[in-house]
């Protein structure tokens, strides 16, 4: 008897080894879509955050922060916060006036959130 084609058997384990590799391949394009839209949101909070930032510098949240809420904003909450620090000099004595404008913006996927802080003169 000669042989003309292939058995059952060769066929079933030739269908095995394609679902393990199109599994692969599938859970690896996942992956690169997550990673993808993380570092999508990530840059998207930073630009939020670098324009709130531009934003309160000329208007600082005086009395003491303002929040903007995510529905308004790209599904991205933002929280400045506008608060007097005390910077002194080599020589100890502080400087007046100084204060520390910090705006946070989050949740992003995953949890974490974007920061930018920046020292403003305001005597």
């Amino acid at each position: 008897m000669s042989k003309k084609g292939f058995t059952l058997f060769e066929v079933l384990i030739a269908l095995g080894v394609f679902a393990l590799a199109v599994t692969g391949l599938a859970l690896a394009l996942q992956s690169a879509v997550d990673a993808a839209l993380n570092a999508r949101s990530r840059m998207l909070a930073r630009t939020i955050i670098e324009s709130r930032l531009a934003a309160a510098m000329a208007d600082p949240p005086m009395n003491g922060k303002r929040e903007i809420d995510a529905r308004s904003n790209n599904g991205i909450a933002v929280l400045e916060t506008f608060e007097q620090t005390e910077i002194r000099n080599p020589d100890g004595t502080i400087l007046p006036g100084m204060w520390k404008l910090i705006v946070t913006a989050g949740p992003l996927p995953g949890g974490g959130k974007e920061r930018a802080e920046i020292l403003v003169y305001k005597p």
